[in-house]
């Protein structure tokens, strides 16, 4: 009688350890897909920038000046050292050290506000001569697109910092799946900037 009533009593917590499961296995996977689908969207804006810079004899069109990469470098830098400070804050969280993870989200998004700092300016920068040019409206429209996407995740890790610094997640996979969640986009931001870095500032 004893061994069916704790019986009982663990089907449930079975069950529901079994859904919690499930519905982080979900949000693994549709994770996956939003980065996979998103990142071919990227790509599809090199591929038109690659198409526009074939019909002219030469890019930057004449008597336009290349986009000078050592500002963009500089937020390139700051960019991937917030990843960086991301995926440490998520590791230290697993550990079970709030503190630690707080501290090193407050250093990715400080990295992350200057980067797009430095981008806003760039793209308030392109002269009138290339924006006379598919070379200066096409580095507008692929700034512009991605900076629309690094605000929106960046609202969001400010979100989750806030979340945590109010004790809502823990080391156990499930509770911070936020944090997780979080981190994979701005992961899926630092990639998408750097085929455009690499495209907007080297090649010719």
């Amino acid at each position: 009688m004893m061994t069916t009533a704790i019986d009982r009593q663990q089907k449930p917590k079975f069950a529901r350890r079994s859904e919690a499961d499930m519905r982080l296995k979900n949000n693994r996977l549709g994770m996956t897909i939003f980065q996979v689908s998103w990142i071919m969207v990227f790509l599809a804006l090199i591929i038109v920038n690659w198409q526009l810079r074939f019909s002219y004899s030469e890019w930057p069109p004449a008597g336009v000046a290349s986009f000078d990469p050592l500002l963009p470098s500089a937020a390139t830098l700051a960019l991937l050292l917030s990843l960086v400070m991301v995926r440490q804050g998520l590791q230290t969280l697993r550990r079970n050290h709030v503190a630690g993870f707080l501290m090193r989200w407050r250093g990715a998004i400080a990295l992350g506000i200057a980067f797009m700092a430095i981008i806003v300016y760039e793209f308030a920068s392109v002269s009138d001569a290339a924006m006379a040019t598919q070379y200066g409206v096409t580095m507008r429209l692929m700034t512009g697109f991605h900076l629309v996407h690094a605000l929106a995740i960046l609202a969001i890790m400010v979100y989750v910092y806030r979340s945590g610094a109010t004790g809502s997640y823990s080391r156990d996979e499930h509770d911070s799946w936020a944090v997780e969640g979080t981190a994979k986009l701005w992961t899926f931001v630092t990639l998408a900037w750097l085929m455009f870095y690499v495209v907007l500032y080297w090649i010719r």
